[in-house]
């Protein structure tokens, strides 16, 4: 095959490419509950079911499975195995013996390492109790330790003795449940920044978890045209490994700087990120279903020791529902429904207005390449000679307008994605593709 149309059909796969029930994971954080009573478990379980949520996770600190030195309480899991086989749901289960910037091992241990045979040993009996008391349970992976980076920092020793610990434990994990997915979550952030030791962390994981939310060490949002360059990044850094997003929120408080409409349009910009890269990207759990109330705010910020307004506000608009009375849908929840929707996800009876990908049916005769790209665009579409190039955002404002070329500059356009429509005066018909701007 000649090497030039080989390059022709590989863009065009890529281009195609969209996310699809099949390949990639819709999972939602079901946990939170609005004001009203009477809007239980059931009834929040049963919104992420209805757009098309395929696995749920349960999150647990190990100090809140180990009580006290060898008391365990499982209470919860004992549930969790009568309830998601019921409805064949498969868990993805996060045990934490660091969560973000605490220390949650038993209190015999603190002053352990973690390399210590001692942890290890402990860790593993704790796996043991969990396979006795979830026999039922489908276990779609198994985490270990959430956004751990933040209390590790730049501490060589601490990520060293770590990846001993969890090297150990996940081999232990693979022998009580053959086949089991194993991994460990870290922020963006600090896979980003402290990159060697993720590296080195992640050698024995079966995907990369990461926890995800757009922000600004103030804790104000970043513009949601960051998400196809961070995508990007991250397929950079593990391009042989799945990426798996076990947080994934945007608050939409205006003292985060963002809005209900920013909030949506940060899924919009997530579905159609997600498309390019649905190859790598296998699951998304999007946090989370409510708002927080005021109690839950004030708690974790103090388990946090962070206290800032735009913090707590983070925190407590998260969610795709609103806390007070009832609870009412945000726009966000909408849009996840119609994209899912649109992916095949859910048949729901949604009036949905999201961005088609490809126009009318000869689109796909489209192609430009190479996207994502970062100065030049080629464009190759058979039998046009004429007629004019314009360039939407991803909200569908029209940035630029130009007359036909096989090839475009676009090094003035900001990183993001971008819809390039073709007009043909010729057969008066148009053809739509994105492209994404990655500098």
């Amino acid at each position: 095959m000649r090497p030039f149309i080989y390059l022709l059909l590989l863009l065009t796969g890529i281009l195609n490419a969209q996310v699809n029930p099949t390949l990639n994971k819709i999972s939602m954080d079901v946990s939170t509950f609005p004001q009203n009573s009477s809007y239980n478990y059931d009834s929040c379980f049963a919104v992420g079911k209805n757009l098309g949520m395929q696995q749920v996770g349960i999150f647990q600190n190990w100090t809140a499975l180990e009580t006290s030195p060898n008391v365990y309480d499982f209470t919860i899991l004992d549930i969790a195995n009568i309830y998601y086989p019921a409805y064949n749901m498969p868990l993805d289960l996060t045990i934490a013996p660091i969560h973000t910037n605490k220390l949650e091992v038993p209190s015999d241990l603190v002053s352990t390492t973690f390399n210590s045979t001692v942890m290890i040993s402990r860790f593993n009996k704790l796996l043991d109790s969990l396979k006795a008391h979830m026999p039922n349970i489908t276990l779609s992976s198994l985490v270990i330790g959430s956004e751990h980076d933040v209390y590790m920092g730049s501490n060589a020793a601490l990520w060293s003795n770590y990846t001993v610990f969890y090297n150990a434990v996940t081999t232990h994990a693979k022998v009580l449940w053959p086949g089991l997915n194993v991994a460990t979550e870290l922020t963006f952030d600090g896979i980003i920044n402290y990159n060697s030791f993720a590296q080195s962390l992640n050698t024995n994981s079966d995907h990369i978890g990461i926890s995800y939310y757009p922000l600004n060490s103030n804790f104000t949002v970043k513009p949601v045209s960051v998400v196809p360059n961070d995508f990007a990044t991250l397929v950079g850094f593990y391009p042989s490994k799945k990426l798996w997003f076990y947080q994934y929120g945007y608050p939409s408080s205006t003292v985060c700087n963002s809005s209900n409409a920013l909030q949506s349009q940060f899924i919009t910009q997530t579905f159609l990120s997600w498309d390019v890269y649905a190859a790598n990207i296998r699951m998304i759990d999007f946090t989370w279903l409510h708002d927080l109330d005021p109690v839950q705010v004030n708690y974790w910020g103090t388990y946090y020791g962070l206290t800032n307004p735009a913090f707590l506000e983070f925190l407590r608009t998260l969610g795709f529902r609103t806390y007070n009375g009832n609870g009412t849908d945000k726009p966000a929840l909408n849009e996840l429904r119609c994209q899912a929707k649109q992916r095949g996800y859910n048949s729901l009876p949604l009036n949905c207005t999201v961005t088609n990908l490809n126009e009318n049916e000869n689109s796909a005769e489209l192609i430009v390449f190479p996207n994502p790209t970062a100065d030049v665009l080629n464009i190759q579409l058979p039998h046009v000679k004429s007629g004019k190039i314009f360039i939407r955002d991803i909200l569908g404002k029209r940035v630029e307008e130009l007359n036909f070329s096989e090839k475009i500059n676009i090094t003035h356009l900001k990183n993001g994605i971008y819809f390039i429509t073709i007009s043909d005066k010729t057969n008066n018909s148009n053809y739509t593709t994105k492209v994404i701007v990655n500098k």
